[in-house]
Formats: C-alpha cells, sequence, structure tokens
C-alpha cells in the first residue's frame, strides 16, 4: 500500500480538477504553498504535514528553514535542530564540483545576487575560479572577495567600472568581518556539513536561521540552496528523494518593486541615456540612483536565482518544496506560478 499524507484540508489539483484531502506521497513531487494570516495556522499545517512524512518515510530526509522566528518549534518532530548562532552550523559559500560548468555558472550568479555585485560582475567571479588550481577555493569567504578584488584590480574593464566594484566588494568584506557569526558559518571545510548530511540520511532536522535580519537570510539561504541543489544529482523517481520546508517565506519570495523601478526609469531616462554614452555600462551606484532603490541589484538577479536554481533545478532533482507566507498574492508571480498547489488557510 502506498504511503499517503493527510493535507488537513482539502486542496483543489487544478490540473486533475479534483479536491482531495489525503493524497500520495508522489503529489509531493510538485511545490506547495500554505498561506494564511494566522502564523500558528499555518505552523499546525506544515508541521501536520511534515510529522506524517517522519513517521511513514524515515528514509527521506526532510530540511525545515526556520525564517521568521523559533517559535512553535516543538510541533515538529526532528531528529535535530541547528540555530544560526551555534558554531558547528556551517553554510558553505560553495560546496560542489568546480569542474562542473552548470555549478560554477550557479554559484556565479549566486555570489552576484547575494552580495549585490554588478551583473557583470559574474564574468570577473567566473575568470577568478578559472584561475583557482585543481578547484582549491579559500576556506574563508573573506580571502575569496579579497581574490575577487585583486583579480578585478589586476584585469580592469574600465577605470569607472573597476572603482565601483572594488568599493563594493570592500564593503562586502566589511559587512562580513563586522559579523563573526557569518564569517564564521560561511567558512568552507573538507567535510559535509553536519545538516547535509543528516538531511541525505532521511533525518528530519531543522535549520533555524531566525536570529538572521533580512538581508542575512538573503545570503544565507540562496547558498544554502545551492548546496542542497549541487550535493543531490538528477534522479528520476515516482516519489520525492528530499523535502525542503521554508517557514515565513515572505520578505524572500514577495513581489518586486517593478511599478518603482519603471517610474524611476522613465524620470531618469535622460540621465541613464547619457551614462550610456558615456561608458558601456551602468556602474552598480548609477544603476541604484536610475532605479530608485539601493537593493535593485541584488533584488533582479535573487530574482533569476530562486527561479533557475531553486524552483527549477529542485523539480529535475525530485525536491519537494513547501514554503508559508501570509498572503499568496503577495508572492511575485513568477514564484507563485511554480507552486502547482497552494492551500489558502483563509478560503
Amino acid at each position: 500500500m502506498s504511503v499517503r499524507i493527510n493535507l488537513g484540508t482539502e486542496v483543489l489539483d487544478d490540473i486533475n480538477g479534483q479536491r482531495t484531502e489525503n493524497v500520495s506521497l508522489d503529489y509531493f513531487k510538485n511545490n506547495i504553498l500554505i498561506s494564511g494570516n494566522d502564523k500558528i495556522e499555518r505552523t499546525a499545517l506544515l508541521s501536520h504535514i511534515l510529522n506524517q512524512v517522519y513517521e511513514r518515510v524515515p528514509n527521506i530526509g526532510v530540511l525545515l528553514i526556520k525564517l521568521g522566528s523559533s517559535e512553535n518549534i516543538k510541533l515538529y518532530h526532528l531528529d535535530k535542530v541547528s540555530e544560526y548562532s551555534e558554531p558547528n552550523l556551517k553554510i558553505p559559500y560553495f560546496f560542489g564540483d568546480l569542474s562542473n560548468a552548470v555549478q560554477r555558472e550557479h554559484f556565479e550568479s549566486v555570489i552576484s545576487a547575494v552580495f549585490g555585485l554588478h551583473f557583470e560582475m559574474k564574468v570577473v567571479i567566473g575568470c577568478l575560479l578559472r584561475s583557482y588550481k585543481q578547484g582549491k577555493f579559500p576556506s574563508s569567504i573573506i580571502d575569496f572577495m579579497e581574490d575577487l578584488k585583486d583579480y578585478l584590480v589586476k584585469h580592469p574593464y574600465s577605470e569607472e567600472f573597476t572603482k565601483s566594484n572594488v568599493r563594493s566588494i570592500e564593503r562586502v568584506i566589511s559587512t562580513i568581518q563586522e559579523e563573526a557569526v557569518l564569517e564564521r558559518t560561511l567558512g568552507i571545510s573538507l567535510d559535509l556539513p553536519e545538516w547535509l548530511r543528516l538531511w541525505s540520511e532521511g533525518k528530519k532536522i531543522c535549520v533555524d536561521l531566525s536570529e538572521c535580519d533580512i538581508q542575512h537570510q538573503k545570503i544565507l539561504l540562496p547558498l544554502l540552496l545551492q548546496i542542497v541543489k549541487n550535493y543531490t544529482p538528477m534522479k528520476n523517481s515516482d516519489t520525492p528523494l528530499g523535502f525542503i520546508a521554508i517557514e515565513d517565506a515572505d520578505h524572500l519570495l514577495k513581489k518586486l518593486p517593478l511599478d518603482i523601478y519603471y517610474e524611476n526609469f522613465k524620470e531618469n531616462r535622460d540621465y541613464y541615456r547619457r551614462m550610456e554614452e558615456r561608458a558601456y555600462f551602468l556602474t552598480k551606484e548609477q544603476l541604484e540612483e536610475v532605479f530608485g532603490d539601493p537593493e535593485y541589484l541584488t533584488n533582479v538577479q535573487l530574482e533569476g536565482v530562486f527561479k533557475n536554481l531553486v524552483f527549477d533545478q529542485f523539480y529535475y532533482r525530485n525536491l519537494s518544496l513547501i514554503a508559508t507566507c501570509s498572503n499568496p498574492w503577495e508572492i511575485h508571480e513568477p514564484y507563485r506560478r511554480r507552486f502547482r498547489f497552494i492551500i489558502n488557510l483563509e478560503e
């Protein structure tokens, strides 16, 4: 008899036109979004689902990522909880095979996005990666960023571009150095991170990032998901090979202020054209001025990271993604379309 999971509520399957609350495990090969203004209700439903996985599917790992708060964690049946402040929690800034072109490309995109670097810095990062002998990364993220700055200085694009991006990299280094926990967490080691090893062994674990502010979560979560993707090969399977659950994903998946960006761009169009006439591309500072948002580069690049690295790549690896949020219509449309099932507790 196949394993069945009770969802605690009727859910409309838009493809098959059916409502159901007891589903087979292969149902979870599709992404699920749980929404509702009441956080207690959202957590209760998510824990209800994951606890059944704990009891009925001992060989499939569950990785619960808490972003909003560490409340109600006792509702979950978990084998291990790792909090952000704990010394043993490691989220390496890269884990995988540097000779793999796809992994290199994703890494370039993730690093550029989470640190808000200029779009063109992905090219510089790619060149730097090829300079590392035998794919040996520096163990410290600070050393990696210093290498990136030195490489840019030694191989400049243009004087203005180089100065702008050196300033960006120096701000990144300063931010990490001011946060000892962040620097320690991002260090690379030869061993599998404990949370990844346990998850791969079928354990049900939690990585609690609720102590981080949203800026640090924007750094840590994409890097963590990159590790999961790089570690999990593509496989054909009738059931999910692992569960990833993200609590309170509102801020990371929320709508981009595209209307504001468009209005600001219209107002600054003449400035944009003048800058383009002077150089092949605008610097980071100029782009932020044109679109009126110091987070512009991070926001638009993270969109590509989540769509391509998380949603698409997890699908090809049979990884089930479950997320909770307060309002599904506040989720960015390209993300929302990738959730086949939306359980709205307000209905």
